[in-house]
């Protein structure tokens, strides 16, 4: 009798993945002026998927944030939806089930390589500088590139 082993199974490689919500409305600002509620959310969908958030950057009307997955066939779309409808439920003066009065129909999902992750990055935190809010991105206190702002503390997306 001889033995062998199993075959192991390959091992999912972690994968950046740039994600970008847009608010129904181009002109709201309920994202900065609820951003403590998104930060949970966000927190809450980390912990159900087990990503990590690289860059991040909440505008008025738009969230834009690089992730590292454990495995992107699982979970970047259970991650968002889990963001969108814990915002939508819990932000005050939205009804349940108004989903789709929040947030815009196209919801951007791109696979980024290890290779651009600086570029990227940057890209995201230069967001509010091309929107034209501040001069430099790390005058916006609710980006990944602001040092000054208090951020999270273990919980949620580090955006003030």
């Amino acid at each position: 009798m001889s033995y062998q082993a199993p075959i192991p199974r390959p091992v999912p490689l972690s994968t950046h993945v740039s994600v970008t919500l847009r608010l129904a409305d181009g002109t709201d600002d309920l994202l900065v002026r609820h951003v403590r509620l998104l930060r949970d959310c966000v927190a809450l969908s980390q912990q159900r998927w087990g990503f990590s958030i690289e860059a991040a950057v909440v505008l008025p009307s738009e969230v834009q944030l690089l992730c590292n997955f454990p495995d992107p066939e699982f979970g970047v779309r259970g991650a968002i939806r889990l963001i969108t409808s814990a915002f939508t439920r819990h932000v005050p003066g939205h009804h349940r089930g108004n989903h789709a009065a929040i947030w815009g129909d196209t919801i951007e999902i791109t696979e980024i390589t290890n290779a651009i992750v600086a570029m990227r990055t940057a890209f995201i935190e230069d967001a509010p500088v091309r929107a034209g809010l501040v001069k430099q991105a790390q005058d916006w206190p609710y980006s990944s590139a602001n040092n000054t702002t208090a951020q999270a503390s273990g919980m949620g997306v580090a955006v003030a």
